[in-house]
Parts: structure tokens; C-alpha cells; sequence
């Protein structure tokens, strides 16, 4: 099940802020994604998803505490997020564990949703990433870094 609070640029009328709405809705994420204005999404393939349709959104992400706790001493990752991983610097926000907390969660949503420039830095961002995924040609470049590694191991 998903959650889709929806607050359109438009529904601020010369100054006067009108009321946003809730609906819940389920399998429709790809519909969701294309017609939101700002999303939160738990990390996941999901957050990849929401790069490709240029949904601008922070990523959550909480476990119980043992399974956190675990996960810190064999894991050592600088990003959860995808965009992230893939860029090589934070991209989208990521609220993890004891930082997902729904007040500093809604208000870096709004942030996307009013600041013009926070917003399109981000979606240049994910531009940028597509682009490279889309760039082709993956098995014959999975074929050429295994013909390198293998010759490098010869060479030592």
C-alpha cells in the first residue's frame, strides 16, 4: 500500500495556501511517480525508479534496532539510495534510522516542493544518472572489464 499526499504548485493561490489531500492507493506506483510533485521513498529499487521518472523525493529508511545495529558491523556503505550510490555523492536525502523522524522528513519534502532551484539541481541529477544507465552496450562492456581483470591478474 501506498501513500500519495499530493500538493500541486497550483494549489497556492496569490499567497493563500489551500489544504493538501491524502489518498491511498496501491499499484500504482509508476502512475504515482509520474504525476506527483515530491515523493518519500524507502530505499530500494524504488528510489531508482523515482530517478527515472524525475519524482523528486527523499529516501527513509528503518529497521528494528538489533538488525541495524548488525547490518553496521558487516556493511560499511557511504549511500543506501541508488541515486546516490550511482553518483557518487548525496543526491537525494536519506533519513536513516533514528534521523527518520516525520517532522525533518516533511519538512525536506517541502523543500522540494517550493524551492525551485533544490528541485531542478535534483533532477539534473537524475538526468545525469539515467543517462549514464542508458548509455548501452552493458554486456559487452561486462565482457571487456572481465578481460581486463583477468589480464591484470595474469600480469601480477
Amino acid at each position: 500500500m501506498e501513500r500519495l499526499w499530493h500538493r500541486h504548485p497550483a494549489d497556492k493561490v496569490h499567497g493563500l495556501e489551500v489544504r493538501a489531500t491524502m489518498e491511498i492507493k496501491t499499484g500504482e506506483a509508476a502512475t504515482i511517480m509520474q504525476r506527483a510533485c515530491a515523493g518519500i521513498v524507502a530505499s530500494g529499487s524504488a528510489t531508482l525508479e523515482a530517478a527515472y521518472f524525475r519524482l523528486p523525493f527523499v529516501l527513509i529508511y528503518k529497521v528494528a534496532w538489533p538488525t541495524y545495529l548488525a547490518a553496521r558491523l558487516v556493511v560499511n556503505v557511504k549511500y543506501l539510495g541508488m541515486p546516490n550510490v550511482l553518483a557518487d555523492k548525496e543526491v537525494v536525502p536519506e533519513f536513516i534510522q533514528h534521523r527518520a523522524r516525520p517532522g525533518v522528513i516533511a519538512q525536506a519534502v517541502v523543500r522540494l516542493m517550493d524551492d525551485h532551484a533544490a528541485r531542478e539541481n535534483m533532477l539534473s541529477e537524475f538526468d545525469a544518472i539515467v543517462a549514464k544507465l542508458g548509455e548501452g552496450g552493458a554486456s559487452t562492456k561486462a565482457a571487456q572489464a572481465i578481460v581486463d581483470e583477468l589480464g591484470a591478474v595474469r600480469s601480477t
